[in-house]
């Protein structure tokens, strides 16, 4: 029988998780439907052996911290308390044979800007000015952050220009015109500064500077944190607010079509389990979408199709990244590995923008040219998992969806446990031993991305971040609001990537839907 609810959310990422708990929050009933058997999304971990796997989560920022974007949501959400976030100590480890010995770029601001200076000593200035810089970026950002009314704008007007300036001068730039601007070419403080590319983007000419400003300079002025327990443990506490407020959550159940009413407003779904059966149809007057925007069109009838994606065919997707698991019978501190997440930069690099490289090396066979890892070793601090061996260890890099997509499962098979291997032995070379104490590996690639998390090309982080062509902005560059009435966009696609934007994109999509119903 159809079913009837306040709202309903399809797909469990922290997007949808976000929106659908805010919602459940202020009083309404809500269905949360997800096609796979776990909730969460990317934010899960989940078991092989005895060996618990964390899906995706290497570290976040502290949403204890008031400042944090993530701090105010989960106040009003009344689960601040239930998460525990443990730091990491450094934000990375660097290894390349620019820097000759490695360089670990610790956490807060003073601390992180003496390092570099001691280490690149000839550009004490320049460094005096990217942190100055940085300061000002979150100062300025944080202003649309607070709540202040007309009278405030009003009396502060005469020195917003002042305040907003380093905001509006380097709008249009990327992260690698204000490096150029600082540095010139000397690459290898470049590499230093920006070696976490990965968690972004992989060209530093096209990666908007100001998103680079506020994602690296919330790590390094308020430090870096795993959640424990996992990620898991995050979307467990965002499902439990649903549940707790008479939602309702169902897993293995595809949203096949998204209904519209006669004025053309979604006002429900119908979705079956994977294994087929009867088709459930279900009403609501709000939709919250955490998926991609090609994902949903499909769901949608085919005459408001291109309309509805017509806000999106100017917005390049994301990255996609290959992630390797590893058991590990020993620490891995016993190997060399010195650092909970290290960078190790091939020989072949030799520029920043060499990271634009990285992801083509996957379309061949391995060779010589081994991509740039980034190498996480969870039993440096107390994440609540794999307490006993084997211990965790979590191996990254950039991959693409045409480097797989092509293959039969037999080639496919065989190219990517050629990989695997090759990339254990890099490993072997750096921290010699290591893959003699690997008691499980796996490597999950682009494809698996698509196909797990629903991703168009295994895009993990929505739309790329690029810098506005045209300024001013006519309003916020993504929005969860959408062309049909009643469906909002709550995933990284309405903002931006990770765990923090995908969280902020689910709670402004709740804030305006019930923005919309009050009014």
């Amino acid at each position: 029988m159809p079913r009837n609810f306040d709202a309903i959310v399809i797909g469990s990422g922290l997007g949808g998780l976000t929106s659908g708990a805010l919602y459940a929050r202020a009083g309404h009933r809500v269905l949360l439907l997800e096609r796979n058997d776990n909730y969460g999304g990317a934010a899960t971990v989940y078991q092989h052996g005895a060996l618990s796997i964390e899906a995706s989560l290497h570290e976040t920022t502290d949403a204890h911290n008031i400042h944090d974007p993530k701090h105010e949501i989960f106040e009003a959400l009344g689960i601040i308390n239930d998460i525990e976030f443990v730091p990491v100590a450094n934000l990375y480890e660097v290894r390349s044979h620019l820097l000759k010995e490695p360089f670990a770029l610790p956490h807060g601001m003073q601390a992180a800007k003496e390092a570099l200076k001691a280490r690149f000593p000839s550009h004490k200035k320049a460094l005096d000015e990217l942190f100055n810089r940085l300061d000002k970026v979150s100062s300025a950002i944080g202003l649309f952050g607070e709540h202040h009314n007309g009278l405030w704008w009003f009396l502060h007007a005469p020195t917003l220009p002042l305040k907003l300036w380093p905001v509006l001068r380097d709008m249009k730039k990327s992260l690698a015109d204000v490096f150029q601007q600082l540095f010139s070419e000397d690459e290898t403080i470049k590499i230093a500064l920006a070696a976490n590319l990965p968690y972004y983007a992989d060209d530093p000419e096209t990666m908007w500077w100001l998103f680079y400003a506020v994602a690296q300079g919330g790590y390094l002025s308020g430090g870096g944190y795993y959640i424990r327990g996992g990620s898991q443990a995050l979307s467990n506490c965002l499902l439990n607010v649903i549940k707790e407020e008479g939602g309702i959550a169902e897993s293995g159940r595809q949203v096949t079509q998204i209904i519209l009413d006669e004025e053309g407003n979604a006002c429900g779904v119908a979705h079956v389990s994977r294994e087929g059966g009867k088709l459930q149809t279900d009403y609501a007057p709000v939709i919250f979408g955490n998926a991609a925007p090609q994902v949903l069109a499909r769901a949608l009838p085919a005459e408001v199709r291109e309309e509805f994606m017509q806000a999106y065919v100017d917005k390049p997707l994301s990255i996609s990244l290959f992630s390797i698991s590893l058991g590990l019978a020993q620490h891995p501190a016993e190997f060399g590995v010195t650092s909970y997440s290290t960078f190790i930069v091939p020989g072949w690099i030799t520029s920043l923008a060499d990271y634009r490289y990285n992801a083509g090396l996957l379309s061949t066979p391995p060779s010589d040219r081994m991509p740039l890892l980034g190498v996480v070793d969870y039993s440096r601090i107390d994440t609540g998992l794999n307490v006993q061996p084997p211990f965790l260890m979590s191996v990254v890099g950039f991959d693409r969806l045409d480097n797989w997509v092509h293959l039969s499962k037999e080639d496919y098979h065989r190219k990517r446990d050629h990989w695997l291997e090759a990339i254990i032995q890099r490993l072997d070379k750096e921290y010699r031993g290591l893959a003699t104490a690997i008691t499980h590996k796996e490597m999950a690639t682009a494809l698996s991305m698509h196909h797990y998390l629903n991703a168009p090309q295994g895009a993990l982080y929505g739309f790329a971040p690029l810098p506005p062509t045209h300024f001013p902005l006519k309003g916020p560059p993504r929005s969860p609001k959408t062309s049909i009435e009643g469906l909002w966009l709550a995933s990284a696609y309405a903002g931006s990537g990770g765990f923090t934007g995908a969280i902020m994109s689910g709670a402004t999509a709740a804030q305006m839907a019930l923005h919309k119903l009050r009014t």
